[in-house]
């Protein structure tokens, strides 16, 4: 597929907190590996109208206070690092959700409003301290037949500093619904993402990035492909463990996919059916998957 490029804007952000510290709240030590994992939530959405998105279309399931026990089991038991995350409605519904059922874990919480119309965004949870975060919300490409075209959700870059010291890229491309239609915009998102880490990798031979999140296809299509063709690779290739967990459609659609100066660090790449006392297949219709580094210092 080739991509033109009608705008290449982007919007970078530095970030900051003003959230309150508590001295007497101590983090939770980091691996001593690098964990990082990610996770489409299923609907975490709040219990409020936003009238600005269609959200009152999704049940929000993080009404239920026993999902959103959980779910906050699930974290704990990944103990991430770092956790790309999708399906979140917005930054201050997650930003609650850290706060009281997440209060010692020491994640800093990242989400940009995306381009999807239901309210559905991408998000990062990090244990380490963060640079510059970028959205590509409104980067404008065309797809095969030339329609113009933008990221359904959005692309979202974290630079991770510390032990990692990597760009962390959190996407959700398009879903299967709408058929062909929906082939060739999944496939246009794909050859975008390809085309900005490709310049990158170009540029900087050792830049090290991950590229994770659900990508609504199988490896075998070219969604995918398009993203192996520029030499990311994927630690969990060939594997029979599935991430989309519902019937009948169970199948690998999430991924977590590295550059070439990063693949020399995984230490092992997985797919978690089963997290101790935590019942996944009734948290999401997602399993989550996990990669586990050396960091910079042990390499």
């Amino acid at each position: 597929m080739k991509l033109f490029i009608l705008t290449t804007f982007a919007v970078v952000f530095p970030l900051f907190s003003d959230a309150p510290q508590d001295s007497k709240t101590t983090p939770p030590a980091l691996n001593s590996s690098i964990i990082v994992a990610s996770w489409n939530l299923e609907n975490f959405f709040d219990t409020f109208d936003d009238p600005y998105r269609r959200d009152q279309i999704t049940k929000p399931a993080f009404i239920a206070e026993a999902r959103k026990k959980r779910i906050a089991d699930g974290i704990l038991a990944l103990n991430a690092d770092v956790l790309c995350l999708q399906e979140i409605e917005n930054r201050f519904s997650l930003e609650l959700f850290v706060e009281e059922y997440l209060p010692n874990s020491g994640y800093e919480v990242v989400l940009i409003e995306g381009n999807d119309t239901r309210g559905i965004d991408v998000a990062l949870l990090s244990r380490f301290p963060l640079g510059a975060v970028t959205s590509y919300r409104h980067l404008k490409f065309e797809d095969a037949q030339g329609n113009p075209q933008h990221f359904q959700r959005d692309l979202l870059r974290v630079r991770v500093e510390g032990a990692l010291q990597a760009d962390i890229f959190v996407v959700h491309l398009k879903s299967q619904h709408g058929g062909a239609r929906s082939d060739g915009i999944r496939e246009a998102e794909a050859a975008a993402i390809a085309t900005v880490m490709e310049t990158e990798m170009k540029k900087n031979p050792q830049w090290r990035a991950i590229l994770a999140g659900d990508f609504n296809e199988i490896p075998e299509e070219k969604t995918m492909q398009l993203l192996y063709g520029i030499g990311l690779t994927d630690p969990m290739k060939g594997t029979k463990d599935y991430t989309y967990n519902k019937e009948p459609y169970l199948s690998r659609i999430d991924y977590a996919l590295v550059t070439p100066a990063l693949s020399g660090l995984v230490q092992s790449a997985k797919i978690r059916s089963q997290l101790a006392k935590v019942d996944l297949s009734c948290t999401s219709d997602h399993y989550p998957l996990v990669l586990e580094l050396s960091s910079m210092g042990n390499h």
